[in-house]
């Protein structure tokens, strides 16, 4: 059976410095969320026979990859060294060597600085292969019950009034289902944003996802801060907001309002 180009070779994984060798291939490897074994076959795979694991956190990373009892070599790919970092594995990929880039958690790209070596392996024409992961956006979609037809990611949140407030008012009559990552010592400051701003929109919190120490809020602003109290400064906090959700009034005009915000 042929190999499929989408997996790794021992040949690869050595390289030779032969001209005449085939490149590595840039795999982009999701990683779990939260929950370790959470990491695909596939994943699992890739990382054990890959050349390098390029990681943004090389102790996440190796927390992870001695849960499953991998040993290959780790390298960080973190700020203030992106150009040296990119330079390197892009010539172990010329070179024949399988690359990994994993973020800390979830998809890279996704909020974080995977992109530049993805877009620079692309420009140098060398092998990229995606291996599908989990996702905070999509599970935290998935739990808050709203709708996942259209999905808005933002990124992570600002963390002072007036920036939340002019954020929140960008998104008065967006009809797709908003997500955002928080920081947890900004929870109150956000939900006091959006009692104000956007007093009767549905929003939930998802704190540390698929973790012993999940915990999922539902509610409008108002309601939350009530509910939610202070959150451990290592947590990880995404923010669900629901869209305007499109009527027919009986003048047979749209009209747009909020889904319910109960609780």
């Amino acid at each position: 059976m042929a190999r499929q180009k989408s997996q790794p070779t021992a040949r690869k994984a050595q390289g030779t410095g032969d001209p005449s060798q085939p490149p590595g291939t840039l795999f982009i490897v999701g990683t779990p969320i939260g929950f370790p074994d959470d990491l695909t076959i596939r994943a699992r795979t890739i990382l054990k026979q890959a050349f390098v694991v390029a990681a943004e956190t090389p102790l996440a990373t190796q927390a992870l990859l001695a849960h499953h009892a991998i040993s290959t070599t780790i390298t960080s790919y973190g700020p203030g060294q992106y150009e040296e970092k990119i330079a390197v594995l892009l010539h172990h990929l010329k070179e024949g060597h399988d690359v990994a880039l994993v973020s800390d958690s979830g998809m890279p790209v996704i909020y974080d600085p995977g992109r530049l070596l993805i877009a620079a392996a692309q420009q140098a024409g060398l092998p990229v292969s995606v291996i599908p992961g989990p996702s905070a956006v999509t599970a935290a979609v998935a739990l808050s019950g709203y709708s996942g037809d259209r999905i808005v990611f933002d990124g992570r949140l600002p963390r002072t009034r007036r920036p939340l407030d002019i954020f929140f008012a960008k998104l008065k009559k967006e009809i797709g289902t908003a997500v955002m990552f928080a920081s947890p010592d900004s929870i109150q400051t956000i939900l006091k944003s959006l009692a104000r701003v956007l007093p009767d929109r549905a929003v939930t919190l998802a704190v540390n996802m698929t973790t012993a120490g999940e915990k999922i809020y539902r509610g409008c602003g108002r309601a939350l801060l009530k509910q939610v109290g202070s959150i451990p400064s290592h947590s990880e906090v995404t923010v669900v907001l629901s869209g305007v959700q499109e009527t027919k009034s009986g003048k047979g005009r749209e009209d747009r309002r909020p889904p319910s915000c109960a609780g």
